[in-house]
């Protein structure tokens, strides 16, 4: 399934359940660094720690967590976005694609900004790609097994990266609140 309210996809797997039918046993959201909601900001406290959960995250993932259905988001470099600078955007991917165009950066934000930064400084410090922080942060989430792009021997090269920086230690808890904490939700969903 790809792309729905918590709701919508537990009442897919009750039909499902109640005629027999197998269910669903994955579920696509786009889920990155900049962009972790389909709605409104919550904010728990936890331990005295306040932590920046959003729906997807609060009701979506736990869901399908309890329900044993896996994760497989889609674009954890933001098409590319959270792979280079912010400022960089002279690749052939930004004057071809126009869903980065509309998606991404038409909609983005000076928390976009500061989170794509603290990517950047946190893969100069690892000795790592921008890419691997990101990809590294997804497949830090419980559960979430992230859509990598293979086109080429380079993005497998890549992809091989973050997997052997996330099994040697990866991002530290204090890392991951450091590219988290800068985000700010975005005003109307991405999807439904």
């Amino acid at each position: 399934m790809n792309q729905m309210a918590a709701w919508e996809f537990q009442a897919l797997q009750n039909i499902a359940d109640k005629h027999g039918w197998h269910k669903f046993i994955s579920m696509q959201n786009y889920y990155n660094l900049i962009y972790r909601e389909e709605g409104e900001l919550l904010l728990l406290y936890i331990k005295n720690i306040s932590l920046n959960l959003h729906p997807l995250e609060r009701e979506m993932i736990p869901y399908c967590r309890d329900a044993g259905v896996g994760l497989i988001p889609w674009s954890p470099i933001a098409r590319g976005a959270l792979a280079r600078p912010f400022d960089s955007r002279s690749t052939l991917r930004e004057s071809s694609d126009r869903m980065l165009a509309s998606a991404i950066r038409g909609r983005e934000t000076e928390s976009d900004k500061n989170v794509i930064g603290r990517v950047e400084e946190l893969a100069k410090k690892k000795g790592v790609s921008m890419a691997t922080i990101a990809k590294a942060w997804c497949l830090g989430k419980q559960g979430v097994n992230p859509i990598i792009g293979l086109g080429s021997k380079e993005r497998i090269d890549q992809a091989v990266e973050s997997v052997k920086f996330v099994r040697e230690g990866g991002l530290t808890e204090e890392d991951v609140k450091y590219l988290e904490e800068a985000y700010v939700p975005k005003v109307g969903g991405f999807g439904y």
